[in-house]
């Protein structure tokens, strides 16, 4: 892992839920500012991309968590790539402790998007040649593609707000995560997610939300006149001390 970017900070109080523990939308936050802090770090981040009218985008997310850092926790966050194949690009990411317990670990798929044609492009070979190939994924994923179940609880639709964007003008990767969290079991603690990205969501558009929850799977799709973002959670149920 010699070749990882990483960065090191403290948990605050913004980042943290009610437990006082480190939130899913804001784990999922870090990750993605690795990645984009590295890239900047290499001199082919946000603004040189722009400029070349290119954009990563993320197209999915796996997720494995052992442990949610607490309030004022310090913790390193890491990433490297690990493979560059046409327009794809896969990421390592984790999250441990100063004193290096990891805490949790996610492998990431990006693509990188032509912006002026609106479709995916290869990766010029100035833009790879600034990464360095660490060893590999650190666990085995188990794929891009989530199988959404048939029927689910729909909820009410959602307009896209102004501040759920990036720079790209679409809904930003982690407010996929956190609308879809609102919807997750209150009796649960989440182990794992994925994420699949399948369309791009922008201002003047309305998300419903469709929840499925079978053995341990919650899975939440999050639909716009197609599905935009699918979310898989992996759960253990938390035993209610009132028998709730």
């Amino acid at each position: 892992m010699g070749v990882a970017y990483e960065y090191t900070d403290t948990v605050r109080y913004s980042r943290v839920t009610g437990e006082l523990k480190l939130s899913l939308p804001a784990l999922i936050d870090y990750f993605q500012d690795a990645a984009i802090s590295q890239s900047e770090a290499l001199g082919v981040g946000t603004k040189v991309l722009t400029e070349r009218s290119l954009a990563w985008f993320l197209i999915a997310w796996d997720v494995r968590i052992r442990r949610l850092p607490e309030l004022e926790e310090r913790i390193v966050v890491g990433t490297y790539p690990y493979r560059f194949h046409g327009m794809l690009g896969n990421r390592a990411v984790y999250m441990k402790t100063a004193d290096g317990e990891v805490l949790a670990e996610a492998d990431a798929q990006w693509a990188l998007m032509d912006m002026e044609r609106m479709r995916m492009t290869r990766i010029p070979e100035d833009i790879l040649s600034r990464y360095t190939l660490g060893d590999g994924p650190l666990f085995e994923s188990r794929g891009r593609k989530i199988e959404v179940p048939e029927g689910g609880t729909a909820y009410a639709a959602v307009p896209v707000q102004e501040y759920m964007l990036d720079n790209n003008g679409h809904v930003n990767n982690g407010q996929f995560v956190h609308l879809a969290l609102s919807y997750a079991p209150k009796n649960a603690a989440v182990t794992g997610l994925r994420v699949e990205y399948r369309k791009q969501v922008r201002p003047g558009d309305t998300i419903t939300p469709v929840v499925s929850d079978a053995d341990g799977r919650v899975v939440i799709s999050l639909n716009t006149d197609e599905t935009a973002c699918v979310v898989e959670l992996v759960t253990e149920r938390i035993d209610d001390p009132n028998g709730r």
